[in-house]
């Protein structure tokens, strides 16, 4: 039975489509729509959607204060993080709004790739995912007045990992929402094992991050920031990057596996990187719950030499997160191969993710024994530190 939901949709359960009706009862026997066939390639036709069905909402618990206009929130914030990165006014990201790259292969699918792009700095990693009032209030204690971040306070260090986990909630909402507009014009993509495995992996991750959602209401409204464990990196340059993610990083510093999934759920960190003036922060955090899976994780970034540390963080980014920000100053200076290189590992999905994965994985194991030669000019090519 549990094998068996991987390849088939039950008649008695809920519909994929989100109709609320049973799936024998609403898409099982209905015909797909007419639908324009388009040339463009599959993947070029999935982004379109994803940028299409953005949803205006505010993900704050509490609606009855929330106020009509949903602005355009920025994951890191804009007049403290990525105005320092910016020049005239711009910064570099991975960019889903502008039309990728299809690049032509011989005898296979097209590779079709999503381009860093020079944006504007009040489009950097943006969400419509808040109102007005509780963008300003939730996330003040970390952006009113730009204050400098604060390692030991509890306030600080929730609200980062907070902000880094509902934003990329907000991306999985969306995701659900395109799947549900391709099942209800085309209920026939349910008799296939691929949309079924592809509906029942969005479908455990909104259920695992609905619970961490609940857990995060709770302290943002009570103001009550305790449950989390957090490992702080200070660096003490300003870095000419920025990033926030959540994540379940596969391997530690030596190249071992963190076996980051109990009772068949995946717990995530939730991390955020950012420079201030002098001085720059690699900001961890987890579930206090969670912490037996990420302790000895925490230990090593803690006591490993500085450089190494950098060298983790370069071979991981660019592979498990699209939501990178880069300085011109960082960006301009890198020649044309480092720029395709990076271009190129942000763009792995799927089977091609799973392979480099493993790669940099056995790459650290075999350098688990080697504490120095990290420096700038040794962490390789795709130095984000240097």
């Amino acid at each position: 039975m549990m094998l068996m939901k991987y390849f088939k949709i039950y008649d008695d359960e809920l519909c994929p489509c989100g109709s609320g009706k049973t799936y024998l009862e609403c898409c099982k026997n209905r015909k797909d729509r007419p639908v324009k066939k388009s040339k463009k390639p599959l993947n070029i036709q999935i982004m379109e959607q994803f940028r299409k069905n953005q949803i205006k909402c505010c993900l704050y618990p509490d609606s009855t204060r929330c106020v009509k206009h949903i602005k355009e929130a920025h994951a890191l914030q804009n007049n403290k993080i990525i105005s320092q990165l910016s020049e005239d006014g711009h910064v570099y990201i991975l960019n889903p709004n502008k039309p990728p790259q299809v690049i032509p292969i011989e005898n296979e699918e097209p590779e079709v790739l999503t381009m860093i792009d020079r944006v504007g700095v009040n489009h950097a990693t943006t969400a419509t995912c808040f109102c007005d009032i509780h963008d300003d209030e939730v996330f003040a204690p970390i952006e009113k007045g730009a204050p400098a971040f604060d390692k030991d306070s509890d306030e600080h260090k929730y609200i980062y990992a907070y902000k880094a986990f509902i934003f990329e909630y907000y991306k999985k909402l969306v995701e659900q929402k395109v799947l549900r507009e391709n099942i209800t014009n085309t209920p026939s993509l349910l008799k296939t094992p691929q949309y079924i495995q592809y509906y029942r992996a969005i479908s455990m991750t909104l259920e695992e991050m609905n619970e961490v959602k609940s857990f995060f209401d709770k302290g943002i409204v009570s103001k009550d920031y305790t449950g989390l464990e957090t490992c702080v990196i200070e660096i003490p340059e300003s870095i000419k990057f920025a990033t926030y993610a959540c994540i379940a990083v596969d391997f530690d510093l030596k190249g071992k596996k963190i076996r980051h999934t109990k009772r068949g759920f995946i717990s995530r960190l939730f991390i955020t990187i950012f420079p201030e003036e002098t001085k720059s922060y690699i900001i961890l955090s987890c579930l206090s719950e969670d912490i037996k899976l990420y302790k000895k994780f925490f230990q090593q970034l803690q006591t490993t030499n500085l450089d190494k540390v950098k060298y983790y963080f370069d071979l991981i980014l660019p592979l498990y997160t699209e939501n990178n920000v880069l300085s011109p100053r960082l960006w301009e200076k890198w020649g044309e191969e480092q720029q395709i290189g990076y271009t190129f590992f942000a763009n792995r999905k799927g089977k091609q993710f799973l392979l480099y994965k493993q790669i940099l994985k056995f790459g650290m194991y075999n350098l688990r024994k080697k504490e120095s030669g990290f420096g700038t000019g040794n962490r390789g090519k795709l130095d984000l530190f240097e």
